[in-house]
């Protein structure tokens, strides 16, 4: 069905936001925090508006992976093409 593949793709992408993003979220704090050292205010701020994206985006994956494994979970039925006795429990 083409349900089950997006909510795969959802769960996927969900999932390696969720491990991606607060390293990303970690690097960038990391460079606002070493421009800020040496100076350049500017930059820090950049730095800590880009931090703030990565991690509203951050949200929004843990959010998406919560979502589309209960979507996936409750889709969870034997599709149409599979041999409907092959489920069932003598």
């Amino acid at each position: 069905m083409a349900t089950r593949g997006i909510i795969r793709r959802l769960l996927v992408a969900g999932v390696t936001g969720s491990v991606l993003l607060p390293i990303v979220l970690a690097v960038v704090i990391g460079l606002g925090v070493l421009l800020q050292a040496v100076g350049d205010a500017t930059g820090g701020r950049v730095c800590g508006r880009a931090a703030l994206v990565v991690g509203v985006c951050w949200l929004v994956a843990i959010i998406t992976t919560a979502v589309a494994s209960g979507a996936a979970l409750l889709d969870d039925r034997p599709s149409s093409t599979t041999n409907p006795d092959a489920n069932s429990r003598p």
